[in-house]
């Protein structure tokens, strides 16, 4: 019995850390090696009641949502909407066409042959919107409209070469180039691209992500306004002292070598 009790309190922690949620939902920088709290224009709802913005990186804080039991009935959101409390941390505004970057904490569920691990599953990385101006009641509401699937992760050495697995970036959840420095903690980004048909006006955006079949989904989610143009929301973004600046691309600014940035990369235009 002792033996048993001690090898649960072991299995504990990587039970403990099966979970994850978006923390950004306008982050400047796709791709990116580590988390930095500066570069996070807009927030979920409620991320100052759940200190997202200062708390370490992969702590929730009880911000976690997982549709345990019975998703088909158990509310969508982890706090209801309520726009006139819920952003004491800013609002996303977005544009027509616009990629959007999501940060988000990888706690443990990644794969890299680098730190010998490589059969770790990602199974559904979905973002909707909602139609109308309430929340749904359930993961299978008819008001959610799915508007990106962001992919799934490679995994399972027997499909996939170490080389595969170990490359960056990758698609859906387990994009985290930094994995292996701090498998429960280090950022995983996703990008996905805001409806060139979506109506400009302010709606609810839900990020869904499951893990394994046999685990209920996860969900985030947050609010934003969206405009007909980049002008438009970068007056938005003027008005309330946010920086109107492009997202750019990690591995598109620096030169990277066996995973080590060389140099950054020197735009010719700018330079000259």
């Amino acid at each position: 019995m002792k033996l048993f009790v001690a090898l649960l309190a072991v299995g504990l922690p990587a039970l403990a850390a099966a979970h994850s949620w978006i923390v950004c939902t306008d982050y400047l920088e796709n791709n990116g090696w580590y988390w930095d709290a500066a570069k996070c224009r807009a927030w979920p709802r409620n991320a100052k009641r759940y200190d997202l913005r200062d708390r370490v990186f992969g702590t929730s804080g009880g911000f976690l949502h997982r549709l345990d039991d019975h998703p088909e009935i158990k509310p969508l959101c982890r706090d209801p909407r309520d726009d006139a409390t819920s952003y004491e941390l800013p609002m996303a505004a977005y544009y027509l066409g616009q990629t959007v970057v999501l940060t988000h904490p990888i706690n443990n569920h990644a794969n890299d042959a680098t730190c010998n691990i490589r059969s770790r599953p990602d199974t559904e990385n979905l973002m909707f919107v909602v139609d109308g101006d309430e929340d749904p009641c359930c993961i299978d509401s008819d008001k959610l409209i799915q508007i990106f699937d962001m992919g799934v992760s490679p995994y399972g050495p027997d499909k996939y070469s170490d080389e595969e697995l170990s490359t960056f970036p990758k698609v859906g959840y387990q994009n985290a180039p930094k994995f292996c420095e701090d498998p429960e903690d280090a950022m995983g980004t996703y990008n996905f691209t805001i409806p060139m048909d979506l109506k400009p006006g302010r709606h609810t955006f839900v990020w869904k992500w499951i893990r394994v079949p046999s685990v209920m989904p996860f969900t985030t989610c947050w609010e934003a306004d969206v405009f007909a143009t980049k002008a438009e929301r970068d007056a938005q973004y003027q008005a309330t002292g946010r920086t109107t600046e492009d997202m750019w691309d990690f591995y598109q600014v620096n030169n990277i070598v066996d995973g080590v940035i060389v140099d950054p990369v020197v735009d010719p235009i700018i330079s000259g």
